[in-house]
């Protein structure tokens, strides 16, 4: 399918390999699994299934049986027309003895075309009664394929057939507070700040390195209901650091249906943010759930849907 010069620009920005490193995109902005994301994404202090492997690899020692779960979401909302945009994701997480845990993730975004992508591994350790600690070793690359020539120039688009890729490494802590048993989360992803462009621009060593973010955040349970609160720092130390506040929360309606619900706040130049909700629904070993996120800068768009369908065994 010939790609119209919409999509070019939405997926040129989704590819990694952009000239810049303004143009990188961290793979784990756009939120993991469904419960997760209607959370607002604020699941660093909660981290108790297999979205742990992104959100905050600390939380894998509590997942106390095998998981395997797969997620669908069709991405950039409805504004982009000519190729076939989405999210893909699976993820597998299991117990380690009494005292650790892992798990295991893919992650694919973008379409036919081109593609940012990230294989995981994550590690938890319960230090103590009231301490886990966890880290996630991925490598994130981008996929290109064949771009048609300038049809006026004929020039060949650099990035035409080309991949390339680093490895990053996140490092999480999830501590249960004295205070009425709330939890503490912390988790900095890409602490090495790889760069998934390195030799795509010559001279710029820099070009395309994935910025370091810091999530810190408290989650409080009251009985069958859940309060999450998050401050998220992005590009930490770089010249434009974006924070924003997340808070997201959920309930049990009846026995195994979940609903829930978020929002974040971008505290800098011109920052909106976004609207999140969702349901969820568990019968026997399986559950399913789903979100609908829409950033308040766009609410002209049809927003996202997320689907996340969950195997207990």
């Amino acid at each position: 399918m010939q790609p119209n010069m919409r999509t070019l620009v939405a997926l040129g920005i989704l590819a990694v390999g952009a000239w810049s490193a303004e143009g990188v995109v961290n793979i784990q902005h756009l939120g993991a699994g469904a419960r997760s994301a209607a959370l607002g994404n604020s699941f660093v202090a909660v981290a108790d299934n297999g979205d742990a492997l992104f959100s905050n690899p600390a939380g894998l020692s509590q997942v106390s049986k095998r998981q395997a779960a797969y997620t669908n979401v069709s991405l950039l909302f409805g504004g982009i027309e000519g190729d076939n945009l989405g999210q893909h994701l699976f993820s597998y997480a299991q117990p380690l003895g009494g005292r650790m845990g892992f798990g295991l993730g893919y992650e694919r975004i973008g379409s036919e075309l081109m593609s940012e992508n990230g294989a995981f591994f994550g590690l938890s350790y319960k230090a103590g009664e009231k301490l886990r600690l966890g880290l996630t070793g991925k490598y994130l690359f981008w996929s290109v394929g064949d771009i048609p020539n300038d049809p006026v120039s004929g020039a060949a688009d650099p990035l035409s057939n080309s991949s390339k890729g680093g490895i990053g490494l996140d490092l999480g802590l999830l501590w249960q507070s004295p205070f009425r048993g709330a939890m503490v989360g912390v988790q900095v992803v890409n602490l090495l700040k790889p760069s998934v462009a390195k030799g795509k621009v010559p001279g710029d060593s820099d070009a395309g390195k994935v910025p370091m973010d810091l999530h810190v955040g408290v989650a409080q349970r009251f009985g069958v209901s859940l309060l999450s609160v998050e401050w998220v720092m992005r590009d930490l130390g770089g010249e434009a650091t974006d924070k924003r506040l997340v808070v997201g929360g959920e309930t049990r309606l009846v026995e195994g249906l979940m609903v829930r619900a978020g929002g974040s706040k971008a505290f800098e130049e011109d920052g909106s943010g976004a609207v999140n909700a969702g349901l969820g629904y568990r019968w026997g070993k399986s559950w399913l759930d789903y979100s609908y996120h829409i950033p308040l800068e766009l609410t002209e768009t049809n927003g996202a849907h997320r689907f996340s369908l969950a195997y207990e065994f």
